[in-house]
């Protein structure tokens, strides 16, 4: 009877290990399409070099998680602060200069919508709400944060009433609006993200121009919300 008790300890044990690894090698990864799981408790940001970190420019985005490896990877990993770049206002973390580099190569794919807040408070309630990575979904290669579960799982029920809701006027170009006082649409290849917003042109020519000053053509805050 003892060596039967032992035998079952052993065997419990031997589960038990596994398990653990198991946990261990999986990090918080990201769901296409339905949603993301929360961001493993145990992701930490890669051991530095030993310099100095530069001081982040803006408020620190996504919790300090990496944008590249979520948008790319389907994984959390957080970011190392020798490793960052500003864009928008918010300042992003990568694991690695790779990470960094494709992120300042082309940003706007990366980024959170509206900036990380939540798109559902602002199309419904005109208000700019901001998400956390505790409740996230993937859709369409752009990830979306909400404040709590309720505002995503009414986002995932109607994901088509609010994937564009960051899209200033509608998607028309603001530039040729002041400019010309046209109403012409923009393409989403020529897009620029200010504010969390995006705007939308038909061409470069007009991207350069709201580039140059972007005060000028950017939509008033809240002005998009309940159309």
């Amino acid at each position: 009877m003892l060596l039967t008790r032992k035998q079952a300890v052993q065997s419990m044990l031997a589960v038990v290990a596994v398990a653990l690894v198991v946990a261990v090698c999986l990090p918080g990864t990201a769901e296409s399409q339905s949603g993301t799981r929360n961001p493993a408790s145990g992701s930490r940001a890669p051991a530095g070099s030993g310099q100095r970190a530069p001081a982040a420019q803006g408020p620190i985005a996504m919790s300090g998680f990496c944008p590249v490896c979520v948008i790319d990877m389907k994984q959390w990993i957080r970011g190392n602060p020798q490793f960052q770049a500003t864009y928008d206002g918010k300042t992003y973390l990568f694991p690695g200069a790779e990470q960094r580099d494709m992120f300042l190569a082309n940003p706007e794919k990366y980024v959170p919508a509206l900036g990380g807040d939540c798109t559902v408070c602002y199309l419904n309630m005109g208000q700019r709400s901001p998400g956390t990575v505790e409740h996230t979904a993937l859709l369409n290669q752009r990830l979306y944060m909400f404040p709590n579960d309720e505002l995503k799982q009414e986002f995932m029920t109607n994901w088509r009433k609010y994937t564009d809701a960051d899209v200033a006027f509608g998607g028309q170009c603001s530039v040729c609006r002041v400019e010309l006082n046209q109403t012409i649409p923009g393409k989403p290849e020529f897009s620029v993200v200010y504010r969390g917003l995006r705007y939308w042109f038909p061409g470069d020519e007009q991207k350069r121009m709201f580039l140059s000053n972007p005060a000028k053509y950017a939509q008033p805050p809240a002005a998009n919300a309940n159309r």
